[in-house]
């Protein structure tokens, strides 16, 4: 009896000692519940200003829906969101949306608790939801550029202004793209007809920052297609004022995004990213550059 009694208990013991071995070898190996969970990504938030003053031509309108239909809504994916919204002499008094879309968020997946077969399933229907999506974009985009008339005048900083209230307090990743020449036609300021010098863009500047016109876009990639002007003298001093204020908004602007057309696209994984936590960032360009 005591023999009998005295073998169970040594077979517990080695028992024990062997789920104590697993429990401690499986995070070695890499199998803990967080590895084995894919959590759902935060998407990007783009938003895009266009320009559809009289100074944009039919060419420099040609090159937006080009940039469209050739880079950015073929880069639009599961959790992202796309706002676009005018430029014109009303920008700030009557601002409105053009389109305005969230795509269905990619679906999360627990390795200890779901069921891949029915994951997959779930994944090809949002992906199904997702194609539907871009090709209702790609024809509204259509319809803004053939319906849009020209407006007299350009309030480019509004527009800004307007893009920080958009993205307050949001959780995706903040994308900016400008559609524009950049030249501000709007009271009290005309850059076609400003006499450009050192000090310049510092009274801007102050100016603005005085009235409060400078908003806050940190955290925010931005990009810029359309620069144009009517001498190359004339768009380095615009683009260099451009690129003093978006230091002032704290934004990640970088001089090669500030172009005529629309490059470096879609956004690196580098871009503004801001302090969200590690394990649900986004890695953009991967994830785009399929």
């Amino acid at each position: 009896m005591v023999s009998n009694s005295l073998f169970t208990f040594r077979a517990v013991a080695r028992n024990l000692v062997l789920i104590i071995t697993m429990g401690a070898l499986l995070p070695a190996a890499g199998c803990t519940r967080s590895s084995q969970e894919t959590t759902g990504t935060r998407g990007t938030d783009i938003v895009i200003f266009i320009d559809f003053s009289q100074s944009i031509g039919r060419g420099d309108k040609a090159l937006f829906e080009q940039a469209f239909t050739d880079r950015i809504i073929p880069s639009l994916s599961a959790g992202d969101r796309i706002l676009i919204a005018p430029i014109n002499d009303k920008t700030l008094t009557a601002f409105h949306t053009l389109l305005d879309e969230t795509f269905p968020p990619k679906p999360a997946f627990d390795g200890w608790l779901d069921n891949t077969l029915k994951y997959k399933s779930a994944l090809r229907k949002t992906d199904g939801r997702v194609g539907k999506l871009k090709e209702r974009i790609h024809g509204q985009v259509a319809g803004i550029f053939a319906a849009r008339s020209a407006s007299q005048q350009t309030d480019i900083l509004s527009s800004l202004l307007i893009a920080q209230k958009l993205f307050h307090n949001q959780p995706r990743h903040k994308v900016l793209v400008l559609m524009s020449d950049m030249i501000v036609d709007y009271p009290p300021y005309r850059f076609d007809r400003i006499a450009w010098s050192p000090t310049t863009n510092q009274k801007i500047l102050s100016e603005l920052d005085e009235k409060g016109l400078i908003p806050d876009l940190s955290g925010v990639c931005v990009y810029v297609s359309g620069v144009s002007a009517r001498s190359a003298e004339l768009a380095t001093d615009i683009g260099q004022f451009w690129q003093e204020y978006f230091q002032r908004t704290k934004a990640d602007m970088d001089p090669s995004r500030y172009a005529h057309v629309l490059l470096h696209w879609p956004p690196s994984e580098s871009c503004a990213l801001d302090e969200g936590p590690s394990d649900t960032r986004k890695v953009v360009a991967s994830k785009k550059e399929k």
